[in-house]
């Protein structure tokens, strides 16, 4: 429970995008929806007696909740930068 927390401390290093704004980034509002969805179904599950799909469901959501801010996070933003270097280098 103590890194769910201390993940949101790490948040402003793993965001590597150069836009700071979701507006002008689709991939990233994309990912963030997955990542509100797994959320949701994470609470759904917290809720649930100790039970065989419940343990299993909850531990492959909470590797997609510590992916989304150590690996999605950090790749969708290079991603993005690179494509908005291109447009913005062929705009010229």
């Amino acid at each position: 429970m103590f890194s769910a927390l201390v993940i949101l401390l790490v948040l402003p290093l793993t965001n590597l995008s150069q836009l700071k704004n979701l507006q002008f980034r689709p991939l990233s509002k994309s990912i963030f929806f997955i990542f509100i969805v797994n959320f949701v179904i994470l609470m759904i599950l917290g809720s649930k007696h100790v039970e065989s799909p419940y343990i299993e469901l909850g531990q492959i959501c909470t590797i997609l909740y510590f992916g989304y801010f150590l690996v999605l996070m950090p790749i969708v933003s290079l991603i993005e930068n690179y494509i908005s270097n291109i447009s913005s280098n062929n705009s010229i």
